[in-house]
């Protein structure tokens, strides 16, 4: 059976991201009743949705109302964004989510209550968890990954990514998404963060600053293994790639142009969706090595588009090339003095 991905046309986010998960069974498919729902969100150096670096804060809002209307018993939105001076409290909107209030259904036999629960939705920075350390089985490059605890425990986790383009992994979408819950900040100078009394200005070698090095060292080619290394340990249940504002060009996944695409892909296979989502930006997802190792890992199903059932807009309706990024333009902006990495 081919797996299905929803291509999204949108002009009201919460109709169609209700729409698209219909395609799905809806999202009571996905939360079961009394599940914990994690929400991890790409919101890149905090900056609103329309740099198209971001995920879009409104989007996370209605997956953890659909996530409490399914009967989740938690929802928690967590990041752990890369640039040091930035944590996830400098987000826009984040006070509106977790003001989200949830209903309870308790079943009594025959006796059904509706109780009203407040404070269900929690936001957390996952650069400051406890961590674990989470072996990866037959790896490609990285055999071990130190992971949150609350990342770990959950039940369901929803990967709520961005479309645009990177200089070093390609793409930045959601299998990219998941270095945000890996442990330590990207700070290019560890004395200034020091000084400013940040949690983890020395980051740990399985946390994030092992993609950067790998793709120093060797390439795109590993930095995309690695990324298919912690998704082997890591898994998303639901994906959803924010595709209303993308970015392309040679300053992505931070710097880029933004380009207005009014788009949303969702499904429950990863490697499909993301496939859809490098279709969308005018490449060919089967000359793209990372797919196939990924459907080889069980990560996902599916990379070749003519496999994929696509609901919702033809691909043809919304596609369009974006500029590749440029790796020797990222280079020379970390070069210049005072300038920060944010990978």
């Amino acid at each position: 059976m081919k797996p299905i991905v929803s291509l999204m046309k949108v002009e009201n986010i919460e109709l169609s991201l209700r729409e698209a998960l219909e395609h799905h069974g809806g999202m009571r498919a996905i939360v079961p009743y009394g599940s914990s729902v994690l929400i991890k969100p790409n919101f890149t150096c905090a900056l609103p949705p329309e740099s198209g670096a971001a995920s879009d804060p409104e989007i996370a809002a209605v997956l953890a109302r659909l996530a409490l209307e399914s009967g989740a018993s938690k929802v928690i939105v967590a990041d752990g964004i890369g640039a040091g001076h930035v944590t996830i409290k400098d987000v826009k909107g984040l006070d509106e989510i977790s003001k989200i209030k949830g209903v309870y259904i308790i079943d009594l036999v025959e006796i059904i209550d509706l109780v009203e629960i407040i404070d269900l939705v929690e936001i957390i920075d996952l650069n400051d968890e406890i961590i674990r350390t989470v072996h990866v089985p037959d790896p490609l490059v990285v055999d071990r990954f130190d992971i949150p605890h609350v990342v770990l425990e959950c039940d369901v986790l929803i990967n709520l990514a961005k479309l645009k383009v990177h200089p070093l992994a390609v793409f930045s979408l959601a299998m990219k998404n998941m270095i945000g819950v890996l442990p330590g900040r990207s700070y290019a100078d560890q004395e200034e963060a020091k000084k400013q009394g940040f949690p983890t200005p020395v980051i740990p070698g399985g946390g994030k600053k092992i993609f950067h090095e790998l793709a120093r060292d060797g390439g795109s080619m590993l930095i995309q293994k690695a990324i298919v290394d912690l998704n082997t340990a890591v898994r998303s249940h639901l994906t959803v790639i924010d595709g209303i504002y993308g970015m392309e060009g040679k300053g992505a996944p931070v710097r880029g142009t933004p380009v207005k695409m009014d788009v949303l892909i969702v499904g429950t296979d990863i490697v499909a969706v993301e496939a859809v989502g490098t279709a969308v930006m005018g490449f060919d997802p089967g000359s793209i090595p990372y797919f196939q190792h990924a459907v080889e890992k069980g990560v996902g199903y599916e990379y070749k588009i003519q496999n994929i059932d696509i609901r919702g807009v033809k691909l043809n309706d919304v596609r369009r090339k974006f500029e590749p990024a440029s790796a020797s333009y990222l280079w020379k902006m970390k070069s210049k003095p005072n300038e920060k990495a944010r990978l």
